[in-house]
């Protein structure tokens, strides 16, 4: 077991307004389809997906306790191993619970190196892994899971196609809010593109963050990385005050620190509204940034 007890002067904070030690373990879990469930803790979504021969998880999070136990609560069948749509460590904090994480080889090089606010607790990163790459398939049993490479918040990032249940798992790089452009327009949108050739293959999208979207989000974001390839400058500046759900939490002028449950800790944010020349386009409902450098 991971042990957080030398955090346990620090409080988190659930939506409810209770608080609770860093150390406790929380989990709450949402049924989203037949076999699927949308877990919660600390750190990103989490799903856990059920196949007739074994359930497998999506990500593990960062929260205190063992997250493979809490899922095998949800099912009968084994949890045995782990998915990990990219390398960051509220994704991966947890990996090691499980017999064996799979990943990109990208994402193998960086994967469960802790946060700032983390600092203190050891993580172990020797679990064993099994390096995917796009046209992949992992089978649990009549639920086949396919493998997308979607490389641009993260390096190694990967989106799931669960064409029996007709779910795309897109983690971080897809949700219905906001994307920033880290790498290229011109590459997120051949990334993009192939998702959407595929469209009649499901029928929502369940990001790492935010709420589910539906699959024409992708044509919205595809129109918008026209626009910044066609040569729109955008509005400049951040556009917002943070993604969805997780919006960045707060100092706060207290002796105890206290962190929101489903809220960036501002020690551990990497979004960086002072980032020369960024610049946004929004459209039906949802923004893209960018800054020139990679508005190609």
């Amino acid at each position: 077991m991971i042990d957080f007890s030398c955090k346990h002067d620090i409080l988190i904070e659930d939506e409810d307004g209770t608080l609770r030690p860093m150390d406790e373990p929380f989990f709450a879990s949402e049924l989203i389809a037949p076999g699927t469930w949308k877990i919660r803790s600390d750190g990103d979504a989490s799903y856990l997906v059920e196949g007739s021969n074994e359930a497998i998880v999506i990500d593990s999070g960062y929260g205190a306790g063992s997250i493979r136990d809490y899922c095998q609560t949800l099912t009968d069948k084994p949890v045995k191993n782990i998915i990990n749509t990219h390398d960051h460590f509220d994704h991966t904090a947890n990996n090691s619970y499980f017999e064996k994480a799979y990943m990109t080889a990208a994402s193998k090089e960086l994967a469960t190196i802790p946060f700032p606010s983390f600092e203190g607790i050891d993580f172990p990163r020797d679990y064993p892994v099994e390096i995917v790459k796009a046209g992949d398939v992992i089978d649990i049993g009549d639920r086949p899971l396919e493998i997308f490479e979607l490389p641009d918040h993260a390096v190694g990032s990967i989106a799931i196609l669960d064409k029996k249940e007709r779910i795309l798992f897109a983690g971080d790089e897809i949700n219905g809010a906001f994307k920033m452009i880290n790498t290229s327009a011109s590459a997120v949108k051949e990334q993009f593109m192939k998702l959407w050739e595929r469209r009649e293959d499901f029928d929502v999208i369940w990001p790492g963050s935010g709420n589910p979207s539906p699959v024409d989000v992708i044509k919205t974001y595809l129109d918008i990385f026209d626009e910044i390839l066609e040569g729109d400058p955008g509005t400049p500046g951040f556009g917002f005050d943070g993604p969805g759900d997780r919006k960045p939490d707060k100092p706060r002028d207290t002796e105890v620190t206290i962190f929101q449950r489903y809220r960036a800790r501002p020690c551990d944010m990497k979004l960086d509204k002072g980032k020369k020349d960024l610049r946004h386009i929004k459209k039906n409902g949802v923004m893209v940034m960018f800054t020139p450098d990679n508005a190609n």
